[in-house]
Protein backbone atom coordinates (compact mmCIF):
# COMPACT_ATOMS: atom_id res chain seq x y z
CA UNK A 1 0.00 0.00 0.00
CA UNK A 2 3.03 2.50 0.98
CA UNK A 3 4.49 1.58 -2.13
CA UNK A 4 1.46 2.72 -4.46
CA UNK A 5 0.78 5.90 -2.92
CA UNK A 6 4.92 6.82 -3.30
CA UNK A 7 4.40 5.89 -7.08
CA UNK A 8 1.14 7.92 -7.41
CA UNK A 9 2.72 10.67 -5.94
CA UNK A 10 5.37 10.35 -8.17
CA UNK A 11 3.46 10.24 -11.04
CA UNK A 12 1.06 13.68 -9.71
CA UNK A 13 4.35 15.20 -9.44
CA UNK A 14 5.49 14.69 -13.02
CA UNK A 15 1.77 15.79 -14.40
CA UNK A 16 3.00 18.97 -12.38
CA UNK A 17 6.40 19.47 -13.55
CA UNK A 18 5.06 18.66 -17.37
CA UNK A 19 1.72 20.86 -17.45
CA UNK A 20 4.54 23.81 -15.63
CA UNK A 21 6.97 23.13 -18.43
CA UNK A 22 4.09 23.48 -21.42
CA UNK A 23 2.67 26.56 -19.78
CA UNK A 24 6.90 28.34 -19.93
CA UNK A 25 7.26 26.90 -23.60
CA UNK A 26 3.73 28.41 -24.56
CA UNK A 27 4.67 31.80 -22.96
CA UNK A 28 8.24 31.73 -23.45
CA UNK A 29 8.67 34.36 -26.20
CA UNK A 30 6.19 36.43 -27.12
CA UNK A 31 7.36 39.40 -28.48
CA UNK A 32 8.17 42.78 -26.52
CA UNK A 33 7.45 42.77 -22.70
CA UNK A 34 8.09 44.92 -19.73
CA UNK A 35 9.60 43.50 -16.53
CA UNK A 36 10.96 45.31 -13.69
CA UNK A 37 10.23 48.80 -15.08
CA UNK A 38 12.01 48.65 -18.59
CA UNK A 39 11.46 47.12 -21.93
CA UNK A 40 12.85 44.04 -23.35
CA UNK A 41 12.72 43.42 -27.05
CA UNK A 42 12.64 40.25 -28.37
CA UNK A 43 14.13 39.45 -31.96
CA UNK A 44 14.05 36.23 -34.03
CA UNK A 45 16.33 35.82 -36.86
CA UNK A 46 14.27 34.32 -39.68
CA UNK A 47 17.16 32.77 -41.84
CA UNK A 48 16.91 31.28 -45.40
CA UNK A 49 19.43 28.88 -46.58
CA UNK A 50 20.68 28.78 -49.85
CA UNK A 51 19.48 25.28 -51.66
CA UNK A 52 22.47 25.18 -53.99
CA UNK A 53 25.11 26.70 -51.27
CA UNK A 54 25.23 29.66 -53.18
CA UNK A 55 24.32 33.41 -52.11
CA UNK A 56 20.02 34.82 -51.39
CA UNK A 57 18.89 38.15 -52.47
CA UNK A 58 15.50 38.66 -51.37
CA UNK A 59 12.72 40.18 -54.12
CA UNK A 60 9.79 42.48 -52.69
CA UNK A 61 8.44 41.73 -49.17
CA UNK A 62 9.30 37.20 -49.42
CA UNK A 63 7.96 37.71 -52.87
CA UNK A 64 11.02 35.78 -54.58
CA UNK A 65 15.15 34.75 -53.71
CA UNK A 66 17.71 34.67 -56.40
CA UNK A 67 20.47 31.97 -55.64
CA UNK A 68 23.54 32.88 -57.16
CA UNK A 69 26.26 30.15 -57.51
CA UNK A 70 29.29 30.38 -59.01
CA UNK A 71 30.99 27.21 -60.47
CA UNK A 72 34.93 27.88 -61.25
CA UNK A 73 35.09 24.59 -62.80
CA UNK A 74 32.71 24.96 -65.83
CA UNK A 75 33.32 28.90 -65.57
CA UNK A 76 29.38 29.62 -65.27
CA UNK A 77 27.12 31.58 -62.74
CA UNK A 78 24.03 29.99 -61.69
CA UNK A 79 21.11 32.04 -60.87
CA UNK A 80 18.04 29.90 -59.45
CA UNK A 81 14.68 32.10 -59.35
CA UNK A 82 13.31 30.29 -55.58
CA UNK A 83 9.96 31.40 -53.61
CA UNK A 84 10.30 33.79 -50.44
CA UNK A 85 11.45 31.04 -47.92
CA UNK A 86 13.92 29.69 -50.71
CA UNK A 87 12.45 26.62 -50.14
CA UNK A 88 10.36 26.09 -53.72
CA UNK A 89 11.43 26.59 -57.33
CA UNK A 90 9.62 29.45 -58.99
CA UNK A 91 9.31 28.70 -62.86
CA UNK A 92 9.75 32.15 -65.14
CA UNK A 93 8.93 32.95 -68.74
CA UNK A 94 11.62 34.96 -69.30
CA UNK A 95 13.83 33.48 -71.58
CA UNK A 96 17.02 35.42 -71.01
CA UNK A 97 18.29 38.50 -69.08
CA UNK A 98 20.97 40.90 -68.37
CA UNK A 99 23.26 41.55 -65.72
CA UNK A 100 26.60 42.96 -64.61
CA UNK A 101 29.19 41.69 -62.31
CA UNK A 102 31.29 44.16 -60.41
CA UNK A 103 34.60 43.46 -58.05
CA UNK A 104 37.31 45.43 -57.28
CA UNK A 105 37.95 47.95 -60.28
CA UNK A 106 36.78 44.87 -63.22
CA UNK A 107 33.13 44.98 -64.29
CA UNK A 108 31.65 42.09 -66.67
CA UNK A 109 28.32 41.98 -68.86
CA UNK A 110 26.37 38.98 -68.24
CA UNK A 111 23.82 37.16 -70.03
CA UNK A 112 21.63 34.99 -67.98
CA UNK A 113 19.94 32.47 -70.38
CA UNK A 114 17.33 29.94 -68.87
CA UNK A 115 17.64 26.52 -68.94
CA UNK A 116 15.60 23.12 -70.03
CA UNK A 117 16.08 20.26 -68.40
CA UNK A 118 14.13 16.93 -69.03
CA UNK A 119 14.31 15.94 -65.36
CA UNK A 120 12.37 18.72 -63.93
CA UNK A 121 10.43 18.99 -67.07
CA UNK A 122 11.60 22.80 -67.17
CA UNK A 123 11.63 24.41 -70.94
CA UNK A 124 13.41 28.00 -71.94
CA UNK A 125 10.14 29.56 -71.24
CA UNK A 126 9.39 27.74 -68.14
CA UNK A 127 12.25 27.72 -65.91
CA UNK A 128 13.66 27.84 -62.36
CA UNK A 129 17.35 27.61 -63.70
CA UNK A 130 19.62 30.70 -65.42
CA UNK A 131 23.36 29.94 -66.87
CA UNK A 132 25.14 32.71 -67.56
CA UNK A 133 29.24 31.86 -68.88
CA UNK A 134 31.63 34.33 -66.45
CA UNK A 135 34.74 32.20 -66.42
CA UNK A 136 37.10 35.18 -64.82
CA UNK A 137 33.78 35.81 -62.16
CA UNK A 138 32.63 32.30 -61.01
CA UNK A 139 36.61 31.77 -59.50
CA UNK A 140 36.40 35.21 -57.38
CA UNK A 141 36.26 35.10 -54.06
CA UNK A 142 33.62 38.06 -53.85
CA UNK A 143 32.12 40.08 -56.12
CA UNK A 144 28.35 41.63 -57.20
CA UNK A 145 25.81 40.95 -59.46
CA UNK A 146 23.29 43.89 -60.65
CA UNK A 147 20.49 43.33 -62.58
CA UNK A 148 19.25 46.29 -63.86
CA UNK A 149 15.46 44.80 -64.19
CA UNK A 150 13.90 41.49 -64.22
CA UNK A 151 10.18 40.59 -64.34
CA UNK A 152 8.84 37.30 -62.27
CA UNK A 153 5.17 36.48 -62.74
CA UNK A 154 4.07 40.18 -63.55
CA UNK A 155 6.44 41.79 -60.95
CA UNK A 156 8.76 43.89 -62.21
CA UNK A 157 12.23 44.55 -60.08
CA UNK A 158 14.32 47.03 -60.80
CA UNK A 159 18.30 47.60 -59.32
CA UNK A 160 18.80 43.98 -57.82
CA UNK A 161 21.77 43.78 -56.11
CA UNK A 162 23.37 40.42 -55.30
CA UNK A 163 26.62 40.54 -53.17
CA UNK A 164 28.25 36.91 -53.18
CA UNK A 165 28.87 35.34 -51.07
CA UNK A 166 27.18 37.17 -48.43
CA UNK A 167 24.03 37.71 -50.16
CA UNK A 168 21.20 40.32 -49.07
CA UNK A 169 18.01 39.37 -47.30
Amino acid sequence: MKMRKRKKCWEQSLSALAILAAAFVMTGCGGEEKHHNHDHSHHHVHAHHAPHGGALSMLGDHAFQLELVPDGDSGNLALYVLDGEAENFIRVSITEFEATAIAGEGQWNLKFEAVASEATGETVGSSSYFIASAPEVSKLAQFDVQIGSIELLGNLFENVSIPYPEGKH
